[in-house]
């Protein structure tokens, strides 16, 4: 006998079936194929005569074969005890929305648009949704949010991995489904005064944290050093907030730089804080503001390196 085995989540009422080039598994006819037994962790597996067999999966009605969904790819050929996964799976991006702002989605599978295009997410009940066909040779994927409200947001791009060596850890994962999909699930994405965003692998950049739950989350993302920016003509150059254990709040007032000598001396103060704290988080209450001048930095950084 051939043993064989895949995981696969389906809907409730439905079944997996083997279909195959042989008498035993119904010469590629669905109403002749063979239901799989389902055990736990949504492992399917069935037995059938030891023989070189050319076969696919599909999924049909636990009752009756109709309506039938066929996996892609090619054949399946084997002739021994086999351990298969399915050549797509479902993925399911969800992310909590109480204010039902406009979020849009792009990421690196070719359904997703490879970062060229982004598709517009379903609010409902506070919550906006996507599902997404992926390929199974698509091991990681990279996804990022985009929240329209009167100014545009984008969070930083995120990782799943949908393929993990560590079986006990893969099942943690693969058991977190919506239906048939499986559910990646972000929460706290449109507490924009918390969103971290990164420019580069020694600065991230944000809003000047207020609260303790600010700060906590910081620490979370393992940014201990806040450099924040302001431009007012009361504070001196540069003030030291001490708020948080571990956590270094520098005020550096943007007010005292020469005009003409701005972006020189902005490259420069960046530079000698990188060098004694590695990894920085750079905020503003604006992020427009902000924005325009790690832009000046970006631009003149890299004209130095050339």
């Amino acid at each position: 006998m051939i043993r064989l085995q895949i995981h696969y989540k389906t809907e409730f009422g439905q079944a997996l079936y083997i279909s195959g080039k042989s008498k035993y598994l119904g010469q590629w006819n669905p109403e002749q194929a063979i239901r799989m037994i389902w055990t736990q962790n949504d492992i399917w597996i069935a037995e059938v005569a030891y023989h070189i067999m050319e076969y696919k999966y599909f999924i049909s009605q636990y009752d009756k074969v109709q309506k039938i969904c066929w996996e892609s790819g090619p054949n399946r050929v084997t002739n021994k005890h086999s351990i298969d996964v399915w050549n797509h799976r479902k993925l399911c991006f969800q992310c909590v929305n109480p204010q039902n702002f406009d979020i849009y989605i792009s990421g690196s599978s070719i359904s997703m648009g490879q970062f060229q295009r982004r598709v517009r997410m379903k609010n409902k009940d506070g919550i906006s949704q996507l599902k997404f066909v992926i390929n199974i040779d698509d091991c990681q994927i990279q996804y990022q949010y985009h929240i329209v409200t009167k100014s545009e947001f984008s969070s930083p791009v995120y990782k799943v991995y949908l393929n993990c060596q560590c079986k006990q850890q893969q099942y943690l994962i693969l058991e977190q489904y919506y239906k048939d999909a499986l559910l990646i699930f972000s929460d706290g994405l449109t507490k924009l005064k918390q969103m971290i965003f990164q420019l580069n692998k020694n600065i991230c950049y944000g809003y000047v944290p207020l609260e303790n739950e600010d700060y906590q989350a910081l620490k979370k993302a393992n940014l201990k050093t806040i450099i924040e920016f302001c431009n007012t003509k009361e504070q001196s150059l540069l003030e030291q907030q001490t708020k948080q254990e571990d956590i270094v709040h520098l005020i550096v007032n943007l007010y005292h730089f020469k005009q003409e000598n701005f972006a020189k001396r902005l490259l420069q103060l960046i530079q000698v804080l990188i060098q004694k704290y590695q990894l920085l988080y750079i905020c503003n209450n604006s992020l427009t503001h902000l924005r325009k001048y790690l832009s000046v930095y970006e631009k003149l950084s890299f004209g130095s390196q050339k």
